[in-house]
């Protein structure tokens, strides 16, 4: 009867079923949590290493560098999310665009610090600049606007749900000890007045801030044509 070898060394076998049990999805999925944790600049290979119970070693397997770890999450997260909810109007477009957006970064509070990381962003992560464009050219927006148009409501929605999972910067929220301390009697009267509700509706905020920024183009638009009329009438009697 044929014997079994037996190893010497069990912690050696071990690590290596933890290396064969090591997958993409899993150190993605690992990667993920330390992200939403600690955050992208904090993350390391290292660090995941020790989170999945391997050595450094082991991910290169996987990954060729942190740059490609943290575009794998990203992509993960951004690339399976439906920004294009085939609205007629584009006016529902681009708020289903931005709050999906939006839904991701309170799902995962470290995408936005992520997406800021040197090679971390994905092909997937400029889809929603193309919905918007797309929307934007239907309102009757030229390029140039609908850009400007795009990166004011990135930046607003990121913007948004960072300051929701994170909380107030300290210093710029007028509270009463800032108003006591601070502001007051210092030719601030709106601020010193201002008093946030204990309840902020972060949901009718951001629903708020989107349309303001929907109006504004409406505006921008119908302005625009206004002053094509008058331009054509002038030089009807010119």
């Amino acid at each position: 009867m044929r014997r079994v070898r037996r190893s010497k060394t069990p912690a050696l076998d071990a690590a290596r079923q933890k290396r064969r049990a090591l997958s993409r999805g899993r150190l993605i999925a690992e990667a993920l949590k330390l992200i939403d944790k600690r955050g992208a600049a904090a993350v390391s290979m290292r660090a995941l290493a020790d989170a999945v119970g391997v050595t450094p070693m082991a991910l290169y397997n996987h990954f060729s560098s942190k740059r490609d770890l943290l575009a794998a999450v990203a992509d993960h997260v951004i690339g399976t999310a439906e920004f294009d909810g085939k609205r007629a109007d584009w006016r529902d477009q681009v708020r289903h665009c931005f709050n999906v957006i939006r839904s991701l970064c309170l799902r995962h509070p470290g995408l936005p610090g992520l997406l800021e990381q040197d090679g971390a962003v994905p092909a997937s992560a400029f889809t929603p600049m193309e919905v918007t464009l797309r929307a934007l050219k239907q309102a009757g927006f030229d390029e140039l606007s609908s850009l400007r148009t795009y990166f004011l409501l990135i930046n607003f929605t990121l913007g948004q749900a960072s300051y929701q999972t994170r909380g107030p910067i300290v210093g710029l929220e007028p509270s009463e000890k800032i108003r006591t301390e601070r502001i007051a009697r210092k030719g601030h009267p709106p601020a010193e007045r201002s008093e946030l509700p204990s309840n902020w509706d972060f949901d009718s905020s951001f629903a708020f801030g989107i349309s303001l920024v929907v109006s504004g183009v409406e505006a921008a638009v119908a302005g625009r044509g206004k002053r094509r009329v008058l331009i054509g009438t002038d030089e009807g009697h010119a």
